[in-house]
């Protein structure tokens, strides 16, 4: 069962001299989000429109599906900013551009 994407976000990948990716990203890359006043981080599934590769540096929008952050999504809000970190730091920003009903 395909789960439902929580919100569209425009995010800036670091280039890899600045602490950025080092390869490639695709469709299903995870990363940890961090949000503003927000004490947990939560894991995050990119979901590009196509089946294309992102590299670092790139700034794209994409569909964003939080894992296990269901008493989170009600705060989630257009304009909210966030980080993006791996198991090797942060790895670049984003921007919620939009947030879809979970109805």
């Amino acid at each position: 069962m395909k789960k439902l994407s929580h919100f569209k976000a425009l995010i800036n990948y670091y280039p890899t001299e600045k602490g950025g990716l080092v390869s490639p990203v695709s469709n299903g890359f995870r990363t940890a989000f961090q949000f503003p006043f927000e004490l947990q981080t939560y894991i995050g599934v990119h979901t590009f429109e196509e089946d294309e590769l992102i590299f670092p540096g790139d700034s794209v929008t994409i569909d964003i599906t939080l894992m296990n952050a269901e008493s989170f999504l009600d705060k989630l809000y257009t304009g909210m900013d966030f980080e993006l970190s791996d198991n090797t730091g942060l790895i670049g920003n984003g921007v919620v551009t939009a947030v879809y009903s979970q109805d």
